[in-house]
């Protein structure tokens, strides 16, 4: 057997306990992060629904950006995302007993009723109810802040592990070495957490005069570079983490030969890249930085590529990297499926590779083709030939790429670390990775259709309407994958090593 497919095969090790010297039974340990994943998903799923049939999503109105009551929907499915994506890193990294108790306890519980505090927040300000808002908002802000608090001590337990001796001793260099690529995401994701909290606290009397001040600039001004740094740098921070995890859970820390230096070239890319938009948006935040354009041209030299985007961008290409370098890890076989493709290559791995690669599609071909090719989209605005299309663009690739790809990949990765590998849980997978892979692949045609076949100076976004009604299809098809899980999902009869996965960590810490 070649050494690169080894990490295909379930391992053989013992499993460590970090509380204690004596191994204790997996399954106690692993209940309640199962049930908090099943509850997680089930309420994301129904916020989803919830909002899809509630909210006026694909409304033309504020330039294709998302309006007010729309950021706090979005963020009521987000934040619940998060704790999701929180309590499966527990069931992959080594953490000990308390910051594992309180992650798992604590964030599900918190997240929904932020998610709850942002529901109502939304539907005051959608229907225009100023005490309903007001009420929302003060269930929100407190949430928020424990659930910092809750991503901290994760954050810290996490990487806390590599500096144990005894702890040390039992982890590989490639598991120290993806541990603090978690970190380092999650770091720069708080940090965008904290320039989300400046914002809302503006929101509830907290001024920031003198600092708008020092940096002489309006009060407004400042408050909308915050917002901006903090919307742009949230999503690839999080994503990045979502890609680490994913890696991880499909054998990251166990791949050898030139597989191994190509995957780790493509974390380093993507920590590159954190790193200097991280540091871009900070300065363009907090002052009065102006993010360049990279090739400019057209008039005034409208058209080219935000400096910015290419930063972020460094995000997808070492997605796309690590990716390639762990094709292998694909085969995997799940039991007997009645397929001969099935039976060697894993539904659910298939559709988290297809994730990073409509995502890319989306951003690289569709969202650069428009960036250098402003002078005809106008960004949004008329009098541009185009710039229904723009805002087109902008609405939907924000609810697909920054909303529905992430959102479903946590969920497949949910499936991949917790589920049974039993004959109808095999058909689940199926089910549900094929409804997800086909809904992505429809939402994308959809997307480009509508964008590219609307007319110039259109008065509507109606008339690119069958781009529109295949982009609602696939957004359907990936909800009804979503909602299928949360049926699936259930505790296993036995430990993390029972789902016939490779070992999702060398060390599975108790409660």
């Amino acid at each position: 057997m070649d050494e690169n497919d080894t990490a295909a095969q379930p391992s053989q090790q013992p499993v460590a306990n970090l509380a204690t010297p004596e191994v204790t039974d997996p399954t106690r340990s692993d209940l309640v992060p199962n049930l908090a994943m099943r509850v997680l998903a089930a309420w994301i799923a129904a916020v989803m629904v919830l909002t899809f049939i509630t909210v006026p999503w694909l409304t033309p109105n504020n330039a294709g950006d998302f309006s007010a009551p729309m950021v706090w929907f979005y963020h009521a499915v987000m934040i619940p995302s998060v704790a999701l994506f929180l309590v499966a890193c527990t069931m992959i990294f080594p953490l000990h007993p308390w910051p594992r108790y309180i992650v798992t306890r604590g964030a599900p519980l918190i997240a929904i009723f932020e998610s709850i505090g942002l529901l109502i927040r939304g539907y005051g300000e959608l229907h225009q109810v100023a005490s309903v808002a007001a009420l929302g908002t003060w269930i929100d802000l407190p949430c928020t802040l424990v659930m910092f608090m809750i991503t901290a001590v994760f954050l810290v337990g996490v990487v806390a592990t590599t500096f144990i001796p005894r702890t040390r001793a039992q982890l590989s260099g490639q598991k120290i070495e993806i541990t603090w690529a978690l970190f380092l995401s999650g770091v720069s994701a708080l940090t965008w957490v904290v320039f989300g909290m400046v914002y809302s606290a503006s929101e509830v009397g907290v001024s920031w005069n003198f600092w708008a001040a020092s940096q002489k600039e309006s009060l407004s001004s400042f408050l909308g570079n915050v917002v901006t740094s903090h919307s742009h740098g949230m999503l690839p921070s999080f994503m990045a983490g979502i890609v680490i995890l994913a890696a991880e859970a499909f054998g990251y820390s166990r791949i050898r030969g030139s597989r191994k230096l190509f995957a780790r070239f493509g974390v380093g890319v993507m920590l590159a890249g954190i790193a200097l938009y991280s540091g871009v948006y900070t300065i363009a935040g907090l002052g009065t930085y102006s993010i360049p354009t990279w090739f400019p041209s057209g008039p005034g030299g409208v058209n080219g590529l935000a400096f910015d985007d290419t930063l972020t961008g460094l995000v997808g290409v070492g997605t796309l990297i690590v990716a390639g370098a762990m094709i292998p890890e694909l085969r995997r076989s799940i039991g007997s499926l009645g397929s001969r493709i099935k039976a060697h290559f894993d539904p659910v791995r298939i559709a988290v590779y297809l994730t990073y690669l409509m995502a890319a599609i989306a951003m690289y071909f569709y969202g650069y083709y428009i960036e250098f090719n402003e002078a005809s989209f106008g960004f949004g605005s008329p009098p541009a030939a185009r710039y229904a299309a723009d805002q087109i663009f902008t609405r939907a690739h924000l609810l697909f790429v920054f909303g529905s790809l992430p959102v479903m990949t946590i969920m497949l990765l949910v499936i991949e670390i917790s589920g049974n590998v039993s004959t109808i849980e095999s058909r689940l997978r199926s089910l549900i990775s094929g409804s997800m892979i086909l809904g992505m692949i429809v939402t994308l045609i959809g997307l480009g259709m509508w964008v590219f076949t609307t007319p110039g100076r259109s008065a509507t976004w109606a008339t690119g309407s069958a781009g529109e009604v295949i982009y609602v299809i696939g957004q359907c098809l990936m909800l009804i994958g979503a909602i299928i899980e949360v049926f699936a999902l259930r505790s296993r009869a036995g430990g993390l090593l029972d789902t016939g996965t490779s070992e999702p960590a060398e060390l599975t810490p108790t409660s």
